[in-house]
């Protein structure tokens, strides 16, 4: 068996046991933690030590015989390591917790209090309401605008009222209507409530756009047909996918060429008519044709609007010229003319 030696650290001064073989060899003191190099004691060293223990007394000196290491506890480490995420996890937490807060508090005015109202204004029963100029649809007329947008399938603009159509007794909601699916609607129902100066619903417009392609844009003109001493002024868009869907496969009507207004001889310079030569893409036979132009000015505006069902036979991969007349439209500012062709019930 192994002997053992008694030692004392230099460094704080305490004693322990360690074995024979281990000296001359660092060790760790049991006490201070402090690595220190045990020496054999020799005659010659304790004589000199007695020697010098006067000295060493009066000048409250001590022999150091180690070098200490600072070494941080492991445990300690690991403790105060676990101390420090702690506190950042904790900072985190709560500075996700404010920012969601501010999100959520910009995002969520109140009713009538959105960016786009007047400052002082009183809220508006038609959150889309505009009297002129581009309005995204929602999803029905005078819903409520919801806090957080959500993905919608359909996208409808409405530019303006085209009024006085048919002496005055028919109003078209003219724009666009927008896919955002990659898939072809069959039926888009677009109705847009017409309101007077009063806010006050008058009565709604209605188009259905059919066979819609993926991400295809379409103009349309949504039909109000009312008394002539009635006059809208403001619009609320809104729509319904899948209404009453068209029977059989998807009809595939395309307007070939370059349609363009042209004036009737003797007219006034805001009637005319619009030639517009269809093409039959599909696979069945057509009896009539649905036709809806828009008409837009050197600023990119709504100008004029037309909308009619025509009787004409097309047979698969043959085409057809059609006139379509308009009114209430000065001829001088149309610059772009979009047309939009779908079959209907004869």
């Amino acid at each position: 068996m192994s002997k053992t030696v008694s030692a004392r650290c230099g460094f704080c001064g305490k004693g322990f046991r360690l074995l024979q073989e281990q000296l001359g060899h660092e060790v760790r003191c049991p006490h201070c933690k402090t690595i220190c190099k045990i020496l054999a004691q020799t005659e010659a060293a304790r004589e000199a030590v007695e020697a010098l223990k006067p000295q060493l007394e009066q000048e409250h000196a001590r022999p150091v015989t180690a070098h200490r290491h600072v070494v941080m506890p492991t445990g300690g480490l690991r403790h105060k390591s676990l101390a420090i995420l702690w506190a950042v996890l904790l900072v985190l937490v709560l500075g996700g917790l404010i920012v969601a807060g501010v999100v959520l508090w910009t995002r969520s005015p109140g009713p009538g209090m959105g960016p786009g109202a007047p400052q002082g204004a009183a809220p508006s029963p038609y959150p889309y309401a505009s009297a002129g100029g581009s309005t995204t649809a929602g999803r029905t007329p005078g819903a409520p605008n919801p806090a957080a947008p959500i993905p919608e399938p359909v996208t409808v603009e409405i530019d303006r009222l085209v009024s006085g159509i048919r002496r005055g007794a028919r109003t078209y909601a003219a724009g666009t209507v927008t896919n955002q699916t990659r898939e072809i609607l069959r039926a888009v129902e677009v109705e847009v409530a017409i309101l007077g100066k009063d806010d006050q619903e008058l009565g709604r417009a209605h188009a259905q756009v059919r066979d819609l392609g993926p991400g295809e844009t379409a103009p349309v003109a949504a039909v109000w047909d009312h008394d002539p001493s009635v006059i809208g002024v403001k619009f609320v868009p809104g729509y319904v996918v899948g209404g009453e869907n068209p029977p059989g496969p998807p009809q595939r009507l395309e307007v070939e060429g370059d349609p363009w207004p042209m004036a009737d001889p003797g007219s006034f310079a805001n009637t005319g008519k619009v030639c517009v030569e269809v093409a039959n893409r599909g696979v069945q036979a057509v009896e009539a044709v649905e036709v809806t132009v828009v008409m837009r000015g050197e600023d990119g505006g709504v100008v004029g609007a037309a909308h009619e069902v025509v009787l004409s036979r097309i047979m698969p991969g043959k085409s057809a010229e059609i006139e379509i007349p308009y009114e209430q439209c000065p001829s001088r500012l149309i610059r772009l003319v979009q047309v939009r062709a779908q079959a209907a019930q004869p």
